[in-house]
């Protein structure tokens, strides 16, 4: 073999060894971008499952009763959002129904709607990202996920910074805003005082105001121990899962529901209504026992079992009457169902 023909051989096996080395290297460097990418999808797809569960959690909690699990509403009161082209629409004026309730006329895939969306702006960024991420994402919507940013941004060029303001409920007439709880005939002074370590925390003299404002103004329709009777039970089950700013934004505003406006008629403080708001995420103190003995010892016998009539003393359709229990007051009112009377 020539010096020449060497040469060249030997250039050849030199560029061999260094393309097969390039190419590995280059290999290797791929495969681990690969891997990288891998990971990166599967971190992202972990945080949008778990922005999604979450979104789910806050629906299901604040949103469902009206829309529904399945997010189809109720046909002629409460429009879908599974499907709805409002969500396809203005994007920031989706999330500022949901930052300020929404009144009056909509119309969503068609059909006319028109009741009131209560504001959601009580809710943490946070949650409220997650919902309105579930919501654009579930049920076949393929809108994107909304960003804590993106909640944060609005609230401050909407001027809902403070999560507790709410809103008023133009929906409900100014009576039903202005309606007032009957009292209790059940005095707060009389009741048992239940601190809890796991509400929020309570001075005694906070306590005795809270209670005394609860048996004056909300125990007719809440119920002694708050359990609910008109109006919803206030058990701390359910009030600590509202959290304070939800309850104070509630009291303050009222609901159209028939809640009055207790702060913003002025009959209740803002310092009140902060009291009051700790207050019902405790459990509710204990009425005065009232058994057997007390009942036969404030027994008054009008008339005796042998003194009473065997006959109507009346014309009136007894078949027709019916009653009316003061539950709270311990009184029974009888009403004639033909005359009203």
């Amino acid at each position: 073999m020539t010096l020449k023909k060497l040469s060249i051989a030997l250039l050849v096996a030199v560029l061999g060894l260094t393309t097969g080395a390039c190419s590995k290297e280059a290999a290797t460097e791929t495969a681990a971008m690969n891997d990288t990418a891998v990971h990166t999808a599967e971190v992202s797809a972990a945080g949008k499952d778990e922005l999604f569960a979450k979104g789910e959690a806050v629906f299901l909690a604040n949103c469902a009763a009206c829309h529904q699990p399945t997010g189809k509403g109720l046909p002629g009161a409460f429009p879908p959002l599974a499907g709805s082209d409002f969500l396809k629409g203005d994007r920031k004026a989706v999330m500022a129904v949901a930052l300020f309730g929404l009144t009056g006329p909509l119309t969503v895939n068609g059909v006319e709607y028109n009741g009131v969306m209560p504001s959601m702006g009580h809710l943490p960024d946070e949650d409220l990202a997650a919902a309105l991420s579930y919501i654009f994402g579930a049920w076949g919507n393929d809108g994107s996920a909304v960003s804590v940013a993106e909640v944060s941004a609005l609230r401050v060029e909407l001027g809902q910074t403070d999560r507790a303001a709410g809103e008023r409920h133009l929906g409900a007439t100014e009576g039903e805003m202005k309606y007032q709880g009957a009292p209790s005939a059940i005095s707060g002074a009389d009741t048992r005082q239940i601190m809890s370590a796991e509400g929020p925390v309570l001075s005694e003299a906070e306590f005795a105001t809270a209670t005394k404002l609860y048996f004056q103004r909300c125990a007719g329709c809440h119920g002694v121990l708050r359990k609910g009777a008109t109006g919803k039970p206030l058990t701390p089950d359910i009030t600590s899962a509202k959290g304070t700013d939800y309850l104070k934004a509630l009291i303050t505003y009222g609901s159209p529901a028939g809640m009055p406006n207790w702060g913003t008629s002025g009959d209740l403080t803002p310092e009140q209504i902060d009291i009051m708001a700790r207050f019902l995420q405790q459990e509710p103190p204990a009425p005065p026992e009232w058994g057997m003995p007390e009942m036969q010892a404030s027994w008054k016998l009008v008339v005796a079992p042998k003194d009473r009539p065997t006959a109507p003393q009346h014309k009136r359709n007894i078949e027709n009457f019916f009653a009316v229990t003061l539950r709270d007051a311990g009184k029974m009112a009888l009403i004639d169902g033909d005359t009203k009377e």
